[in-house]
């Protein structure tokens, strides 16, 4: 009788050994899910091959930085290239250079549970554009003396701009994020030259219009650096 309760209470003790190791491994799957991943996401703007289709004068690239140095808030950085040419009768114009624009993002999403990174921000941006345009063939028009013809002029300028952005960020898989971003600019200055007005400043626009408004496509991945 002793031996078969002891076998019995043997099993049970096992049993609940076991059970017990099931709560914990259950609790520390759980306690993992709530951590939070934290590191520098990089990405790289989709929307700019669409220039490719839609103005093939157009050419350019935008890579983007963010990290969530707090609680729904992230620093960004954004730096692209862009150039534009184009033929017209009295001339040829081209322009080419580099942009950056730095800011802040905040995550007007509530999400309760860490382990989930989707956003939904808004954010503001500064941006400067460094760039030099060119002129080709240009061709004064005079009906008294003849057409004067001048064979290039350049210069090279910088252009500054402030943004209002808001978009999206969705972790399609485990650190790798798709969404896009809506931005609504306002032109400080698109760079002095009395010679010639720039076309396009580089990450705005075009360069006649004080106001602008440009849509980002992003892909992104998330180097995880920290989990807690």
């Amino acid at each position: 009788m002793n031996l078969f309760l002891l076998k019995r209470l043997t099993r049970r003790s096992i049993s609940g050994f076991i059970f017990s190791l099931i709560l914990l491994s259950s609790f520390k799957a759980t306690a993992q899910d709530t951590l939070r991943t934290f590191g520098p996401r990089l990405g790289i703007d989709m929307a700019r091959f669409a220039y490719l289709f839609a103005d093939p004068r157009q050419k350019g690239t935008a890579l983007s930085l963010d990290f969530e140095v707090y609680k729904n808030i992230y620093p960004a950085l954004e730096l692209g290239f862009n150039s534009t040419a184009f033929e017209r009768e009295t001339f040829s114009y081209a322009s080419r250079g580099f942009f950056g624009r730095i800011g802040l993002d905040y995550n007007l999403l509530p999400v309760k549970d860490r382990s989930v990174h989707h956003i939904i921000y808004a954010g503001t941006r500064y941006g400067t554009g460094l760039f030099s345009h060119r002129a080709e063939h240009i061709i004064t028009p005079d009906n008294y003396w003849g057409d004067y013809v001048r064979d290039e002029y350049r210069n090279n300028l910088t252009g500054h701009w402030l943004e209002l952005n808001a978009g999206i960020r969705t972790e399609v898989a485990d650190n790798f994020f798709m969404g896009w971003t809506v931005r609504y600019m306002f032109l400080i200055s698109a760079g002095k030259d009395e010679i010639m007005t720039p076309y396009l400043v580089p990450g705005y626009g075009r360069a006649d219009f004080n106001r602008s408004a440009g849509i980002s496509y992003w892909i992104m991945y998330r180097i995880p650096l920290i989990k807690k």
